[in-house]
């Protein structure tokens, strides 16, 4: 306990941001891709985000975090990712932006927008790159995911070589960050998220792995650090306070002695936390290109059935990234530290509060498997801390994903489970725990198939009735 006060009451006291941006609780919806946008634009699909949305605007978070927002239409890192792309500040498009906010927004919970940009981790036809466009990377560093050549090859088809980066092209994606915070600010979200994890374009830089330039934005820790501090002043000159500026990090990229170790982690932790521009950091860890952090190994693991217990003389550790945690509580900053992954009980959570760990809770998965949990259950004084946590689950159907031969696709079906499930929850539909993914490769083979077919002969109609008068994709 700290000073007395219960679970309950430390995971709900307020909390007010550097810049003034009032969190009504310690609990953060973290960011997660809702696959739910349509090209050619990848506008805020705002139909599904009333749903989607709507159900966590009424979940009584401190804070809400968007899925990641994509700046530049050609990279994408999923199919549906949002995009904020030239047009978004027009009429027509910002109005979609700030439906969105206000649907976010709409019990009072402020909400922030995670940008992004994948780099080399950008697959062929998830955007509007055209075929043979390489994806962009600080150095050319072509993605490593399985040692056989069926792995190759599938790698060569769906990522290929990436390019190396030109000063021009670095200045067109700061210029396209800057567009996303503002479109951000104009619509009225509270704020935004730089995405600096998870080996996105951002942690590339911030890499010795995949940051191999020897200019000025590489060859030495505090020149890999410089998009990240480029970005971080140049938004806050155009989105001064009370906007929120946050930004996601990397604890490490478990990328081996060639990959970012915790030690250079924690400088450019401790520069954000300095520098006086950011307002709160979140703390995540791992690589798209390796599955062997916490949070990527833990998709087989089903998560607790019993809440652990408080005590003054020992420590619950229940997040994955607690540890660097507890090395950037060293830093005595007075910038608020959100971190994610791993968070399931309610006295969990007020632990790592207590210890002054961490400031902010960031829930993931279990906002999906039940996006009202913190009213619901967390925050709801009629559970008691044995029985306040989330629901034990385990991702069904794993067994298919290890059958696979090529590693770049068996590797990534555990998380289609959860965006299988944001899709239905943006349709009005629950959350379905129960889902296989077997049942989800199934569904999108035959939707795949349906919506091809469908297209054909709405095209052979358009050709055989008069054209115009049917509308075809």
């Amino acid at each position: 306990m700290s000073q007395g006060k219960t679970a309950i009451e430390l995971i709900s006291q307020p909390l007010i941001l550097p810049c003034g941006l009032r969190l009504s609780n310690r609990l953060v919806k973290c960011p997660m891709q809702e696959t739910l946008a349509k090209a050619p634009l990848y506008d805020p699909p705002v139909e599904n985000f009333e749903h989607l949305y709507g159900k966590w605007a009424s979940a009584q978070y401190g804070l809400l975090i968007t899925g990641q927002v994509q700046i530049d239409s050609r990279y994408l890192s999923i199919a549906g990712d949002v995009v904020c792309h030239e047009k978004s500040l027009e009429p027509e498009h910002l109005d979609k932006w700030s439906r969105w906010a206000k649907i976010a927004q709409s019990n009072g919970t402020p909400c922030i927008v995670q940008l992004a940009h994948p780099g080399r981790m950008s697959p062929a036809g998830a955007g509007n790159r055209p075929p043979k466009m390489q994806t962009l990377c600080p150095s050319s560093v072509p993605v490593r995911l399985g040692d056989t050549w069926l792995d190759k090859m599938a790698l060569d088809k769906v990522l290929g070589t990436p390019r190396e980066m030109t000063i021009a092209d670095i200045d067109k994606v700061v210029d396209d960050w800057i567009r996303g915070a503002l479109v951000a600010k104009e619509a009225g979200f509270a704020g935004c998220q730089l995405h600096g994890a998870h080996g996105f374009l951002l942690s590339q830089f911030l890499s010795p792995r995949t940051n191999q330039r020897t200019d000025e934005y590489g060859g030495t820790p505090e020149k890999r650090q410089k998009l990240l501090r480029r970005l971080v002043t140049e938004i806050r000159r155009n989105c001064p306070p009370p906007y929120c500026l946050s930004v996601k990090l990397n604890s490490a990229d478990y990328m081996g002695d060639e990959g970012l170790g915790q030690d250079e982690a924690l400088e450019q932790v401790r520069w954000l936390v300095e520098c006086g521009m950011v307002d709160f950091v979140e703390i995540s860890g791992g690589n798209a290109e390796n599955k062997t952090s916490k949070l990527q190994r833990s998709f087989g693991d089903r998560s607790i059935s019993q809440a652990p217990k408080m005590s003054e003389s020992t420590r619950i550790r229940e997040a994955y990234f607690t540890e660097f945690a507890e090395r950037v509580q060293g830093l005595n900053s007075i910038v608020p530290i959100q971190l994610s992954g791993g968070f399931r009980s309610r006295t969990g959570m007020a632990d790592a509060i207590a210890s002054g760990v961490c400031s902010l809770i960031g829930l993931g998965r279990t906002a999906v498997l039940e996006p009202e949990l913190p009213k619901a259950v967390l925050l709801n004084p009629e559970y008691d801390d044995d029985g306040a946590l989330g629901m034990s689950h385990v991702i069904k159907g794993q067994w298919f994903a290890k059958l696979i031969p090529v590693k770049v696709i068996g590797s990534g079906l555990g998380i289609q489970f959860f965006y299988y499930n944001m899709r239905r929850m943006g349709n009005g539909l629950r959350s379905d725990p129960d889902a296989s993914i077997l049942w989800i490769v199934s569904m999108g083979i035959w939707e795949t198939f349906t919506s091809g077919l469908l297209g054909t002969m709405q095209k052979l109609i358009a050709g055989w009735g008069g054209g115009s008068r049917v509308k075809t994709d």
